[in-house]
């Protein structure tokens, strides 16, 4: 009797668009969400996100950087977005997004931060949104930020 695995099969690695270059701090939630990826052909069950966020002038000790997962039922007039986002890399305030992953900073200057966290479930149409409080823009060379994910579906082999 031949015996089968699940295996996670993974898609292409993918940038997420997003404008953090020169994002600057905030207190109130106030920041910036990528463009909602659609997620209604590949249908990825769980996703894979890469964050890598540069520091600009002297920030403050003990501050952070904070990733939400923002959800929406699709992606050209949906029904329905997390805080009310739009659909495109846009300036966004978060109220009740769920906070996925985040870095807590150091006072050094120019400092890079990488993390990374696993999505479970996205739904037809996620996407991400930054908010900072580290008290100084960060790095404004658009080449020192990155978002990227990796889809990942169960395949039997």
């Amino acid at each position: 009797m031949a015996t089968s695995a699940i295996l996670a099969k993974f898609g292409t690695t993918t940038a997420i668009t997003i404008t953090v270059a020169s994002l600057a701090s905030s207190t109130a939630g106030v920041g910036r969400q990528s463009t909602l990826v659609d997620n209604t052909t590949d249908r990825f069950q769980r996703v894979h996100l890469y964050v890598k966020i540069k520091t600009g002038g002297s920030q403050t000790a003990n501050k952070g950087i904070y990733l939400y997962l923002l959800k929406a039922d699709k992606t050209s007039s949906a029904n329905s977005i997390t805080d009310g986002a739009g659909t495109t890399d846009a300036a966004l305030t978060i109220y009740s997004a769920q906070q996925i992953a985040g870095a807590m900073c150091v006072a050094t200057t120019a400092q890079t931060y990488q993390f990374d966290c696993l999505i479970e479930n996205p739904g037809p149409c996620w996407g991400v949104a930054i908010v900072h409080d580290t008290n100084a823009n960060l790095d404004s060379t658009g080449g020192n930020h990155c978002i990227y994910y990796v889809g990942e579906n169960q395949e039997a082999q």
